[in-house]
């Protein structure tokens, strides 16, 4: 077969041999004879670190980025990038003779970079070997799957079964130097990701960089011959690149060639690019549409309207008044020059002139500006500096331009994102008459010039996804389809057309994400809505209503609940990149783009129908209300977003807030006024952020503006809820009586522990190790740097090793399943983790018992076998700057300045002097602890390499207990918002009853609740009245005339035998059957009549049976009571059900007659 063929060579200017004229009659005598260099045989060599692929095609000219990208979340900031490391840049095109011929001349640092020099073949290679060169196979891959060897001077890469492979040297760089690499490669009937190249920056010494800097090709595939080629440059620390070939996990054959890396030498121009010609004024009939304005090609000179009524000259621009023909005569001061006739046809307003006025209306709203409006001022100020700052980094395009700001180099997808929103920034503020930039002639200049540039060299149907997929797909489409939208009027239809077309090549199907890649997968959550917001917007514009009408029907793909992977649960949780938790980041885009893109289209024929836009209330009360305390969106369901310093949890939770603003503006009277009692109590009781700084357009302060204003929409009165996420192994209690919210973040064997990606959440480790958050009057507390500061191994109520971590490591998922929560009513609730830390080097059993006022945490059979030493972190709290605090142990007052040791404590208490900010501790089993106040210093780069490199500070107090290697344990309560005396009232209420490997159990004298986690079948008597049998999670409550009973076993989601009632007469009924909502089965038992008295219950006073009422299950889960006969057998097993009508099995013996209950009799209990 032709590879590299003659021609092709001669074209890249290829050469095997540099031989001189004079010495060709010699090369001719020796042709054939070829010395190999005298070099040992190549070995097998550690594993190249694994890294997640950048997903790309192999097409046409690209853009090498550095290390690996997947996705980032919407609204990134300007240049802060989420994609590469922050300390090299890159850029590949496809080789012109000319940039070869600026550059062959100088040295090739890769050795036998053209593999003439062979060896015998060892190790990994077959046939022959190139001498310098080394193969690493991983172990998962056979290496009888294909074969590594040198075929007519080339390197041969060829698999039968799927084969990864790695052919690798490392050279010597300077660091003050910019490089061209590159490399000659061609593939056939290539399956699987591709061939690509890596290059590793090393130390000195052959080490990694902290952190970690690759540089990336893209993956070549399919059948092709391409040449790559890439300016280089790496960062300070740099001695040493790696030069990996990889063959990724791919079948059929690739050969590379002429692997070269040399000193990158740019030639300067020879003569200066000539100043352009000043075109001649118009002549002739020029046509306009009354919806468009005309851009005079001069606006030096002077353009007289002769027919007032027809149109207006403003700013060197003809706006239309009315249809009809006039002349128009161009002036040079008072010389004519030419005249034409304009003729003003009436423009037919479409379907589609309403998406976009929609569109416009919604995301900006220039027509709802108030000068008077101090807010909506301030926005304007905002966007007005920043198109100044845009302004003073612009650069003129040239043809041989390489960019259009002064700061961006393209060396980064996120670039092309940056430079589009900019372009997007000032086409939202041409048409408000209060920005100074209002109709200026320059300005619309600038965007039309930085539009038509971007285009011809960075951004058409003609280039390849290099980088980040989500640059090319949603990034930069929205900001595309955003400045056509803005300044309509400016770009002629035949523009419109030309700047999407890349949209359409990037995004053809508006369901799929990476769809011009290898690796294209279905979109969900935030990527669906943005896919279908591009679409419809890019429809809109270009007049398509089959592209409008996908992109409207895109949105239904996601417009449901799932019972397994991505989406939405009926519990309310919200799953993301497979098994994340992500509400508060993918699950914002989600909503916000359902709230601006309905207003959108529903007034049109694209309507959807009510009965599927419906299911959005049903998300919102479920999945986005609970996880929002006075304006704070909870950190534990925002993934990576936590590592981003301008998106922190009040900042983000405005997403969330003016999401539902605007979708009450269409929702029926009931909903709406739901909504927005839910929205004015949250934006009302935040007395810490100014939530106007999140909204983004003047619709939205408007409509701000009127629900504060509005008397008639009553803020929602706090209560009591709990949110058992157990499909993302989360966990909410709001108590409303005593004014803190209590959070949970756990993980399981269907979660991951955290995400690290983009080098965004490095040190994420461990939270949702059983990490706990307290809400309280400290609105600050998880803001102000919080995440760059605390101590990322010591987060509140996680049990961890000391041992050190690299940044990104053990993103895993759990062994067990056994992880969960059952609740009964709104204030009590058992929640459970079998744990094992990510490298199994640690085991525990953690439960939380929720108590109304109080949380008792329990920790039993913790081992581990670090050297180091573990701990669980009671408390890191993070102190309000300019508060004094006092600290308490044991009751007596201590000077934590210094660390200080406590044999037996009994008591930890933290106040500032104000009880809704204070915080105590009592310990059921008195532990050894550790105190101490801590100044804490970071950079928000230590978290997210993409970030701010500026150190910031907080203090933080902490208390700990270190274990010992085997069968340690605690137990402590929680009480927060009360004084010291109260905190020790309160907690010596709770009794621990029973704690070790297979059993937990608590009780709260003060309210008769159990708290009890089992994780076997043995029965276990809790009362006199009642043994439990089933594994599982147990919240009971002695009521007047019997109990009240939670059951939910994590792992199985079924009941088997249920509980068995001990005492004559005693009967059980089902008092709310499990659903995909509410997975917690809750029993009646009713005792025989006057046994209370000698079970020593209590009567309940009037504040109790309140208590009780309040303990019912929130007013959307039905209640359903089996009657006798309903059911004849309960004991059978069943699969859990989705349906809120499904139903799980009850067991116990005995049979249900209609009318009447049958006592149960007493039992013998299991063994």
């Amino acid at each position: 077969m032709g590879i590299f063929t003659s021609q092709t060579k001669r074209y890249y200017s290829i050469r095997k041999y540099k031989i001189g004229v004079c010495s060709a009659l010699i090369a001719l005598s020796i042709l054939g004879t070829r010395v190999a260099a005298n070099q040992l045989p190549s070995t097998e060599t550690a594993s190249p670190q694994t890294s997640q692929l950048v997903e790309t095609t192999p097409e046409t000219a690209e853009t090498a980025t550095l290390t690996t990208t997947s996705e980032v979340s919407s609204e990134a900031s300007p240049i802060t990038s989420t994609e590469s490391q922050p300390s090299s840049t890159t850029a590949e095109t496809l080789a012109s003779p000319q940039a070869v011929q600026a550059t062959k001349e100088e040295k090739n640092l890769v050795a036998n970079g053209e593999f003439i020099s062979t060896t015998a073949p060892s190790g990994n290679w077959k046939e022959s070997a190139a001498t310098d060169w080394e193969t690493w196979i991983p172990n998962e891959i056979k290496k009888e799957n294909g074969a590594v060897s040198i075929d007519d001077e080339k390197l041969h890469i060829s698999s039968t079964n799927t084969y990864r492979v790695a052919v690798h040297q490392t050279v010597d760089v300077d660091p003050s130097k910019r490089y061209l690499f590159s490399y000659d490669v061609e593939t056939k009937d290539l399956k699987g990701s591709g061939v690509r190249v890596r290059l590793r920056s090393l130390t000195a010494e052959g080490k990694d960089l902290s952190p970690q800097e690759f540089t990336f090709t893209n993956f070549v595939a399919g059948t092709q011959q391409r040449k790559v080629e890439k300016e280089l440059t790496v960062s300070p620390e740099t001695r040493k690149l790696k030069v990996e070939l990889f063959f990724e996990n791919g079948i059929g054959q690739a050969w590379l060639d002429n692997i070269s890396l040399v000193e990158y030498v740019e030639k300067t121009p020879e003569t200066p690019e000539p100043s352009p010609e000043l075109v001649q004024p118009e002549i002739g009939q020029i046509s306009l549409a009354s919806n468009k304005v005309y851009l005079p090609v001069r606006p030096d000179l002077t353009y007289r309207i002769a027919d007032a009524a027809v149109a207006t000259v403003e700013k060197n621009m003809i706006r239309p008044l009315a249809a009809g023909k006039t002349q128009v005569d161009v002036y040079d001061k008072d010389t004519k020059l030419s005249s034409f006739e304009l003729t003003v046809t009436e423009h037919q307003a479409t379907v589609f002139d309403t998406l976009r006025n929609n569109w416009e209306d919604i995301s900006l709203a220039n027509k709802r500006y108030q000068s008077n409006d101090t807010q909506m001022k301030a926005f304007l100020g905002r966007l007005d500096a920043g198109v100044a700052s845009s302004l003073k980094k612009w650069v003129e395009p040239t043809d041989q331009g390489k960019t259009i700001f002064n700061d961006i180099d393209f060396s980064k997808s996120s670039h092309l994102t940056t430079v589009y929103r900019r372009l997007e920034q000032m086409a939202q503020v041409v048409e408000n008459p209060d920005s100074a930039y209002y109709h200026d002639r320059s300005l619309i200049d600038l965007v039309r010039k930085g539009m038509n540039w971007l285009y011809t060299n960075v951004y058409n149907e003609n280039k390849s996804i290099d980088g980040n997929w989500w640059d090319y797909e949603i990034g930069t489409p929205r900001a595309v389809v955003n400045t056509l939208i803005y300044m309509h009027p400016y770009f002629s239809q035949e523009e419109i057309i030309t700047y999407t077309k890349p949209i359409s090549k990037f995004v053809p199907d508006p369901t799929t994400i990476r769809k011009t890649l290898t690796n294209p997968v279905p979109a969900v959550g935030g990527n669906q809505t943005d896919l279908s917001k591009v679409a419809i917007l890019e429809g809109a514009l270009r007049e398509d209503a089959d592209r409008v009408r996908a992109g409207a029907q895109g949105l239904t793909t996601i417009m449901k609940f799932v019972d397994k992977g991505e989406g939405f649960y009926k519990d309310g949780s919200f799953i993301d990149h497979t098994n994340v938790a992500y509400t508060g980041a993918y699950g914002n885009v989600l909503i916000e783009g359902f709230s601006q893109l309905l207003p959108v289209i529903q007034p049109t024929e694209f309507a959807l129908k009510e009965e599927q836009t419906n299911i959005l209330y049903e998300w919102i009360e479920k999945a986005f209300m609970p996880i929002l305390v006075r304006g704070e969106l909870m950190d534990m369901t925002r993934g990576r977003s936590i590592s981003r310093a301008t998106g922190e949890s009040h900042v983000q939770a405005m997403e969330i807030l003016r999401s539902l603003v605007r979708i009450a503006e269409s929702a029926q009277p009931e909903q709406k006024t739901k909504l927005l009692s839910f929205v004015k109590a949250q934006l009302t009781s935040d007395t810490f952020y100014d939530s106007y700084r999140s909204l983004k357009s003047y619709k939205d302060i408007d409509l701000v503006n009127k629900l504060l204003a509005d008397s008639q929409i009553p803020a929602e009165v706090d209560k009591d809820y709990i949110a058992a996420f157990n499909n993302m192994d989360k966990f909410v209690y709001r108590s409303a009586q005593e004014g803190f919210t209590f959070a949970l973040s756990m993980y399981s064997s269907k979660t991951q522990n955290y995400e690290d990606m983009n080098n965004e959440n490095r040190k994420g480790w461990y939270t949702a190790d059983g990490m706990v958050y307290l809400y309280n009057d400290d609105l600050s507390h998880y803001s102000n740097h919080y995440w760059a500061t605390v101590d990322p191994y010591r987060l509140p109520g996680t049990t961890t090793t000391k041992d050190k971590r690299e940044d990104g490591s053990g993103e895993v998922t759990l062994a067990s399943d056994f992880v969960g929560a059952s609740q009964l009513g709104n204030r009590l609730a058992t929640i459970a983790m079998d744990f094992n830390n990510w490298n199994n080097s640690l085991t525990a059993r953690k439960a939380w018992i929720v108590l109304g006022n109080k949380i008792v945490f329990l920790g039993t059979d913790i081992q581990h076998q670090s050297t180091q030493g573990a701990v669980t972190t009671i408390e890191n709290r993070k102190l309000l700057t300019g508060e004094k605090y006092s600290y308490y142990i044991n009751g007596q007052p201590v000077d934590l300045s210094k660390e200080v040791v406590t044999d037996k404590t009994q008591s930890f208490y933290m106040t500032n002097g104000k009880d809704n900010q204070s915080i105590g501790y009592v310990f059921l089993n008195q532990l050894p602890t550790h105190a101490k106040l801590d100044q804490r210093t970071g950079k928000w780069s230590d978290i997210n390499y993409n970030q701010s490199k500026e150190e910031v500070s907080n203090s933080f107090v902490s208390l700990w207990h270190e274990h010992a290697q085997t069968s340690s344990n605690y137990a402590y309560v929680l009480v927060p918002n009360q004084s010291m005396e109260k905190v020790n009232q309160v907690a010596t209420s709770v009794k621990l009853l029973h704690q070790d490997r297979d059993l937990q159990v608590v009780y709260d004298q003060e309210q008769n609740v159990w708290g009890v986690v089992k994780y076997t079948d043995t029965a276990y008597k809790l009362t006199d009245d009642i043994t439990l049998t089933d594994a599982g999670l147990y919240t009971v409550q002695k009521v007047e005339g019997g109990y009240r009973i939670a059951f939910y076993n994590p792992s199985t989601r079924t009941v088997k035998n249920g509980i068995e009632l001990t005492k004559a007469g005693s009967s059980l009924t089902v008092e709310m059957e499990p659903t995909a909502a509410y997975p917690s089965t809750v029993w009646k038992v009713t005792m025989p009549e006057g046994s209370d008295k000698q079970t020593g219950s209590v009567e309940k006073t009037e504040k109790e049976e309140k208590q009780l009422k309040e303990n019912q299950p929130s007013p959307e889960v039905k209640q359903v009571v089996h009657h006798a006969a309903e059911k004849t057998k309960l004991s059978k097993p069943r699969l859990p059900q989705t349906g809120e009508e499904a139903s799980l099995g009850l067991g116990f013996l005995g049979l249900l007659t209609l009318g009447a209950v049958v006592d149960f009799k007493c039992r013998r209990s299991h063994s």
